[in-house]
């Protein structure tokens, strides 16, 4: 059998060219890198605002869920205690002065991560704004203990306000009535959070950290997601519904 030299050259020759070919035709100029690149840029200016926007309704939905376990926390305190509600600050807690999400606070030690908890051993541990309990929102990463509770409904001992502790079952409007909220921690640089709010304050200290809403739980456990603008309407011209006289009388 006679091997053809030349047809073999010319199909060695033809491979190579076309090899050639090939690499010139994948090849980019700089003109098309640079479109490339600018598109990748558009599409990630684009992509990022969605991305943060999903990470934000995650951590809205565990915001939820945390107020959820707060309010069953609620629940459970007033079943051990003749129906009153836990206050929202107290001196009179183990430890000193406290509010209902502090470490020694009975709330917390109910739902298993206060003061004697595996999960929280010490008072540094539970106030990590990192930390990952109900108190703390996962929508603030420069504060712990992230929520406010309404002190004119739950009750308050310390000198400065003095609103007395309240019965569950005496309490009307509760689907109106604000028990607890996202406070105001991270919504501007100057927001460093609070405990309790009144009749007074309750607008600056009501945060809106999620997509411009707060999440608010109320006297009758239900949760909303109410922008600043709703709380203004809802409330402004009828602060009834946050004062402590709405309830039976």
């Amino acid at each position: 059998m006679k091997l053809d030299v030349n047809k073999s050259k010319l199909c060695f020759v033809s491979s190579r060219k076309n090899q050639r070919s090939l690499r010139i035709w994948h090849a980019f100029t700089l003109v098309e890198l640079l479109v490339v690149v600018a598109i990748i840029a558009i599409l990630a200016a684009l992509g990022i605002p969605l991305i943060k926007s999903t990470i934000e309704k995650g951590n809205s939905t565990k915001c939820v869920n945390n107020l959820r376990q707060i309010g069953l926390a609620i629940v459970q305190y007033t079943a051990d205690n003749d129906g009153y509600l836990p206050y929202s600050y107290s001196p009179t807690v183990p430890g000193g002065q406290d509010s209902f999400s502090g470490y020694n606070a009975a709330l917390p030690q109910l739902l298993n991560v206060g003061v004697y908890s595996k999960a929280f051993p010490t008072a540094n541990d539970y106030n990590k704004p990192t930390a990952r309990h109900p108190f703390n929102c996962p929508s603030c990463k420069i504060a712990s203990r992230t929520y406010t509770a309404n002190e004119g409904v739950m009750g308050a001992t310390f000198a400065i306000d003095r609103y007395p502790q309240r019965k569950l079952n005496a309490l009307s409007d509760v689907s109106k009535l604000v028990l607890i909220a996202d406070d105001n921690a991270g919504d501007s640089p100057t927001s460093a959070g609070a405990d309790y709010f009144n009749e007074t304050d309750y607008l600056p200290k009501i945060g809106v950290r999620h997509n411009g809403k707060a999440n608010i739980l109320f006297a009758d456990f239900h949760i909303e997601a109410i922008s600043k603008t709703n709380l203004i309407k809802r409330y402004e011209n009828n602060t009834s519904y946050t004062l402590q006289n709405v309830f039976k009388q």
